[in-house]
């Protein structure tokens, strides 16, 4: 069973703020960069959560910070900002840098000293807001604060050369000479800087920042783990998730619900488009819990997707058979496997097959499917102590419910019992794919919590049963938060997504920082704690031997080609297709935004040709044709007059 998943299902870190008794306090804050005006400065971290930032001497960041009066005075004092420096005294802010950690900024081109704040905090109920002050080069000032009012003051400061990168700073507003003491609702400001250097190894493989930006969402789904991509015929992708949580962002304080709502979801993406937007999230309906994949009403019992492939007008997803438990992790293995069945194009859940006891085998990390012969291969993890043996197994291309073979260390063995590892992995956490020539699997260093675990893991083989190479590190992952590293796991490979500079599409998951870092806090979880990382990796990192060149995918085959006519065209198109292996077709046409603006399942006749009538009142301009089946997949530009 793949390491799994979320330790934040029973046990939730509760950190609360309520206002119930009255008092003067420094209540809820945020971090943001400076980089923008007051209200539209970039967000660092979700509302009373904290940062961690590489460490650039002088770079300014702001601090918001708000302050209410819930007693019956009127207070009147001098207010400053000071930090605290792990657990040693607290220094307060002002225009010396000399000995001190952070100095106010003194200017900056996005906002002026003491101009008027506007609300920017989540706090509904706890007063009645009145603008503060935007704090660049002043340091101390006099103000007052109403009784039944609260205030949010924003300090742009930016820390100094004496700063101690890797020490937790905590920061807190004086309000001195009032009548009342200044409380403080926990948690107080807090952050840390490390050093801003990259990790050994990790040359050549960055973040893919349009692959963030789309797991960045605002409405439907928000974050989870699982991020196994299904390519689809009519150029779409099928991502599959497990735990997921669904809308209810709190586009205010940055945070959602502390607990998520599906057990796994799907996300629909046209092929190479990024823009979330264009991107539906699925989900079931119920009764019960409302995941995509569910068949059982009992909602102790869940499916987990591992991975899947299209054969025909099916889209089949494996899903790992779970059931609540308290043992572990708090799961278990809830009986046999299931592989869940969508009709395209609507993608539809309509039924599924038992699979045959795979003795606590879990299939689905990769499947293969354009093998010459008439199976469809898939790589299963026998648990081991920290590591896993990898396996592999197949099974007819045109049924998946018949007896599975497996294979033995020298041949295919319908007993499940003499199946043998093809290599091992790292823990749990298994991914394999073809990539180009080679069959590439991805592992996770062992992880069940906080400052475990942080490499991944490659090996490659010419050949689905092996032998693969000695594991070798690919990366180490440098997600921290206060110096810590979070509980990893599930790495994926995107075979589709290979782009122009021969980088594969990689991606993990991450899953808090579990007791090391809050994850809950005033009812608010940090989403960017549970959404999968997308990296950018060199193929030549993998294997220096896997090519460069050649077959990427059905569109790249050779002797195959697309050609429309006429082109510029105005209401009606003929496609020619060259290479063409099939009675049929699906013709899909989007605009420029990735948006489907025509799609069609279309008989091919012996010439190979199609006519296409488009849409009335298409916009004219560019717009992208493709047309594919099981065995062909061409793209080819068409301009509308």
């Amino acid at each position: 069973m793949r390491t799994k998943r979320l330790l934040a299902l029973c046990i939730i870190l509760f950190v609360t703020s309520s206002h119930v008794v009255a008092s003067f306090s420094q209540a809820h804050w945020r971090w943001r960069k400076d980089n923008a005006s007051e209200k539209n400065a970039t967000w660092l971290s979700p509302q009373d959560f904290p940062a961690t930032l590489p460490f650039v001497a002088g770079v300014p960041l702001r601090l918001r910070m708000e302050v209410y009066n819930s007693l019956t005075n009127t207070e009147i004092g001098i207010v400053n900002l000071q930090y605290q420096r792990g657990s040693g005294a607290w220094t307060t802010i002002n225009n010396t840098s000399t000995g001190h950690d952070f100095v106010m900024a003194g200017s900056s081109p996005y906002i002026t000293d003491k101009q008027p704040t506007t609300t920017q905090i989540r706090d509904d109920g706890a007063g009645t807001f009145v603008g503060g002050k935007v704090l660049v080069s002043t340091w101390q000032f006099p103000d007052t604060i109403n009784a039944g009012n609260k205030k949010e003051y924003e300090w742009c400061i930016k820390p100094t050369t004496n700063l101690s990168k890797d020490s937790t700073y905590q920061f807190r507003l004086l309000f001195t000479g009032t009548q009342d003491a200044l409380g403080y609702v926990s948690p107080v400001p807090i952050m840390m800087y490390r050093a801003n250097t990259t990790i050994p190894g990790n040359a050549g493989i960055y973040k893919d920042p349009q692959v963030t930006a789309f797991f960045d969402r605002k409405t439907g789904w928000i974050a989870s783990d699982g991020a196994l991509t299904i390519p689809l015929s009519d150029g779409r992708v099928l991502w599959a998730m497990n735990d997921s949580y669904i809308d209810h962002l709190d586009t205010v304080a940055g945070t959602i619900p502390c607990l998520f709502q599906v057990r796994n979801a799907a996300l629909v993406q046209p092929l190479g488009n990024w823009n979330w937007t264009a991107t539906s999230t699925r989900i079931g309906a119920g009764p019960g819990i409302p995941s995509l994949f569910k068949n059982n009403t009992d909602d102790n019992y869940l499916l987990w997707p591992t991975g899947g492939y299209q054969y025909g007008d099916t889209v089949y997803v494996y899903n790992s058979n779970i059931k609540n438990s308290n043992e572990g992790l708090g799961f278990t293995r809830g009986g046999n496997d299931f592989i869940g069945k969508m009709i395209m194009p609507g993608l539809n859940v309509v039924g599924y097959d038992a699979l045959q006891n795979f003795n606590d085998i879990t299939f689905g990390v990769g499947f293969h499917t354009t093998e010459p012969d008439n199976y469809i291969y898939t790589w299963g993890i026998q648990g081991a102590f920290i590591t896993s043996n990898i396996v592999v197994a197949r099974f007819p291309k045109n049924n998946p419910r018949a007896p599975w073979s497996f294979w033995n260390g020298s041949a295919w063995d319908t007993s499940i019992a003499h199946i043998a590892p093809i290599t091992t992995g790292a823990s749990n956490g298994v991914y394999v794919a073809k990539v180009r020539n080679k069959y590439v699997a991805l592992s996770t260093e062992f992880s069940v919590s906080c400052d475990a675990g942080t490499r991944i893991y490659v090996a490659t083989s010419n050949n689905i049963t092996g032998p693969f190479t000695n594991r070798k590190v690919l990366y180490t992952i440098p997600d921290n938060e206060l110096g810590h590293t979070p509980f990893f796991y599930a790495p994926a490979l995107h075979p589709e997504y290979i782009n122009a500079n021969n980088e594969i599409l990689i991606t993990y998951d991450i899953n808090t920082f579990s007791t090391c870092v809050p994850h809950c806090i005033n009812n608010g979880f940090n989403p960017d704690y549970y959404r999968p990382r997308g990296l950018r990796v060199p193929l030549q990192l993998i294997d220096s031997s896997i090519a460069l060149t050649g077959r990427q995918n059905a569109s790249h085959s050779r002797g195959c080609r697309l050609s429309v006519f006429p082109n510029p065209a105005r209401s009606c198109i003929t496609a020619l297709l060259e290479g063409f292996n099939g009675r049929q077709a699906n013709v899909v046409l989007r605009n420029t935004r990735g948006q489907v603006v025509y799609t069609n399942r279309l008989a091919i006749n012996n010439a190979a040709t199609i006519t296409i009538n488009l849409p009335n009142k298409l916009p004219h301009g560019t717009y992208v044709l493709q047309v594919n089946n099981e065995t062909y997949s061409q793209v080819t530009k068409v301009l509308l007059q």
